[in-house]
């Protein structure tokens, strides 16, 4: 992965001597400075992308308030500004430090990276995945046809199932007595897994099919937002994919509010012209 990384950004490694600790111990030193200019107190932050973008600003600033060794009225800033004319233009694609592995699922669909299990869905039952394993993903595609299985965050733990919802329900579908068991139904909102625990198992699969493929087209958290305002607004509506997917899609895009019940038109008017009788049977 070294070896990548210094070709595809043409980097000249020059290497310390053999016993020579002065070398070591000025980066050891560089090490210190950043340690203590900037992550003393230590930093919190979300994401390993926004902890990214507060340490690049703080290097920023340390730059600018920072005066050259060899020049010492000239910010480190002003220094490196006319360095950068010198350097060599970033390659047009950045580099991906990418491991591929071909592994093989079980008959659940679940593929074993690094002591961990993710799902691939269960039509790739034992057959090849093709991984893609990067610092922070992992990636499982069909090796027959490029076709994206899964993507999950990458977990470094041990003896970990790592699976998608939109993967599992369908597998819960054909199987609806499984729902009770299954790993995902901790995740549902109490409401909606209560009215699930409530269904006789024919509507239990047909709302699970449903939620499955508003999870496949929109995600799992909008989704469970759409479940929730159509069980609210009427539960005994119940949940079919030709009405939750289209809400969870509009959730998912930030269009859509549901309007809630829906008031029954006025048809006395109609009522008086045909039979000559409103609603209480009294002639007009």
């Amino acid at each position: 992965m070294f070896s990548a990384f210094v070709a595809h950004y043409r980097l000249e490694v020059r290497f310390c001597n053999p016993y020579s600790g002065n070398e070591k111990g000025s980066v050891e030193n560089a090490v210190g400075f950043l340690r203590r200019n900037l992550m003393v107190p230590p930093m919190r932050a979300e994401s390993y992308g926004q902890l990214s973008r507060l340490l690049l600003e703080r290097c920023d600033g340390l730059a600018r308030d920072s005066c050259c060794p060899r020049l010492p009225d000239v910010p480190v800033a002003e220094v490196f500004d006319e360095e950068r004319a010198a350097l060599m233009p970033l390659p047009s694609t950045a580099f991906d430090p990418v491991r591929w592995e071909s592994r093989t699922a079980d008959k659940y669909g679940l593929v074993d990276i690094d002591s961990n299990r993710y799902l691939a869905g269960p039509d790739s039952a034992r057959s090849r995945v093709l991984a893609a394993i990067r610092w922070d993903t992992v990636t499982l595609t069909s090796p027959a046809t490029g076709e994206l299985l899964a993507e999950y965050p990458r977990q470094y733990g041990r003896s970990r199932n790592v699976e998608d919802p939109a993967l599992v329900l369908p597998r819960l579908a054909v199987k609806p007595r499984a729902w009770r068991e299954s790993s995902i139904r901790p995740d549902v909102p109490d409401d909606i897994r209560a009215w699930l625990d409530s269904m006789d198992e024919k509507t239990l699969r047909e709302s699970l099919k449903a939620i499955g493929d508003a999870c496949r087209a929109a995600g799992f958290d909008p989704a469970m937002q759409a479940c929730g305002e159509i069980l609210r607004s009427n539960r005994d509506m119940g949940l079919h994919a030709d009405s939750l997917t289209p809400i969870a899609l509009r959730m998912r895009d930030g269009e859509w509010e549901y309007p809630g019940g829906i008031e029954e038109p006025d048809l006395s008017g109609y009522d008086r012209f045909i039979t000559g009788t409103d609603d209480g049977g009294e002639e007009r």
